[in-house]
Formats: structure tokens, sequence, C-alpha cells
């Protein structure tokens, strides 16, 4: 009557003197077992995981539990608490448990027969700052993207454009040198530039000296071509004036 109100039957007694084997219990986790073996493999994964992506090992704890379903027996289930708050890892707890479970299934392919469920629990309370609701406006406005990942930087191309090819110059005559311009002036005036002209005395006067760059300014302009007023007298031939006393 008890058999048929329950709808189970009573599990079978083991055979007298064979001890029922840990590991072969679906509903037990003691150390030995099948379930102890997959609940280091979970653990184990998940460190891994947390390490090579930088998230600090105490951020997050596992837990594995023996569950028994009608529809689908025997299992274990998997329970992430999360114990600091972090805004990043609120952004990403979806790809860390696909992530987690991809690494589960790479070493026990079997792992979707007996990982029934992954569960959430938050353990942050000295660390969340949002300890109460927000108001119903909050909920009703848009919600904010979450960031996208930073691209890297690459550095700019930089587009050169080619030197036009320039044409080769037309060699530059030499400029004659000033003593073959004095040398052509002075046979031009037939002068000899080798005799030294004597400089002027101390004792000259002005006016005397102003006559000598006269005819100096004369000699100059004869042998640049310049035509001479119609009052200047070529050089040497200037009338004759009387001594100074």
């Amino acid at each position: 009557m008890l058999k048929t109100l329950l709808g189970a039957a009573a599990p079978a007694k083991p055979a007298r003197g064979v001890l029922p084997s840990s590991r072969d219990n679906p509903l037990t986790i003691e150390d030995g077992s099948l379930n102890a073996t997959r609940r280091q493999l979970a653990q184990m994964l998940l460190r891994d995981l947390l390490r090579n992506h930088g998230i600090p090992l105490q951020w997050i704890e596992c837990q594995m539990q023996v569950v028994a379903s009608r529809s689908r027996g025997s299992g274990m289930t998997m329970r992430l608490i999360i114990k600091h708050w972090d805004e990043r890892l609120m952004n990403y707890c979806y790809a860390l448990q696909s992530a987690l479970v991809a690494d589960i299934t790479r070493f026990e392919p079997q792992a979707s027969e007996w990982l029934h469920s992954i569960a959430w629990q938050l353990e942050v309370a000295e660390t969340c700052p949002y300890l109460t609701l927000p108001e119903k406006a909050f909920w009703l406005g848009p919600a904010k993207p979450a960031p996208s990942p930073t691209p890297i930087a690459r550095p700019p191309r930089v587009h050169v454009t080619p030197i036009p090819a320039v044409a080769p110059m037309a060699p530059i005559s030499p400029t004659p040198p000033a003593a073959a311009v004095s040398a052509a002036a002075a046979a031009a005036l037939d002068v000899d530039l080798a005799t030294p002209v004597a400089p002027p005395a101390e004792t000259a006067q002005e006016d005397d000296a102003l006559k000598d760059l006269e005819r100096l300014f004369l000699i100059r302009d004869q042998a640049l071509g310049v035509p001479l007023a119609d009052d200047q007298a070529a050089p040497g031939y200037e009338a004759t004036q009387p001594s100074a006393p």
C-alpha cells in the first residue's frame, strides 16, 4: 500500500557481504567518487579561466551540488558565487559562463548529461554601491549600452608624394673677376695699373680733394661708357687753373 501511494519502489538492498562503492553511487560527492572528480575539474577550469583573463581569483567561488531530476536523472548543478562587486564583471557574466561551459565540455564531452544547471549567487553587500532599487523612471528610460572593447591602436598610414624629376639647370657662365674688368677698363683708357697712384698730401686743401674725386669719377664713367655732360671735359683736357699760393 505504501509503495502504491508514494509511487516509488524501495531501494534495493546490497547483497550480503558486498559494500556499495562511493564511486558508483551517483548521489554522493565524497572523495574518490566520480562527482568529486567532476567538482575538482570545474573548480580548476574556473581558476584557469579567471587567471588567463586577469580576473582576481577571490572574486568568484565555485560550488558543486548533487541533484536528482525525474526527467534527467541524477547529476550536478554548479553555483558561481560572486564575492566582489565590479560593474565590468557584471557586464561579462554571461561571457564568463559560456567560456567555462566550453572548457568543461572540452575535457568532458558528456558534461551536458550530468551538468544540469548553473546558478549565480551574489555576496557583495560590503562592496556593492547599489543597495536600494531606483525609481520607476529609471527602468522606463533607455538602457546605457555596454562599452565596446577598445580597438588596437594602429599607426596612421602616411601617404608619400613622389618628388617630380627636375631638369638639370644650364651651366651659368662665371662672372668675370673684378681684376679682369679693371684691366679691360685700364686698357681702354691706356692706363698703367702697375703704376701706383700717389696718395694726396695731407696738407691738400678740401677743394683739391673734391676735384680729385670728381676726376676719378669721370675716369670710371668713361670706362663704363657713361656719356659726359656738356660742361664736363675729358680727363686730361681740363682748363688750366692757377696753382694755389
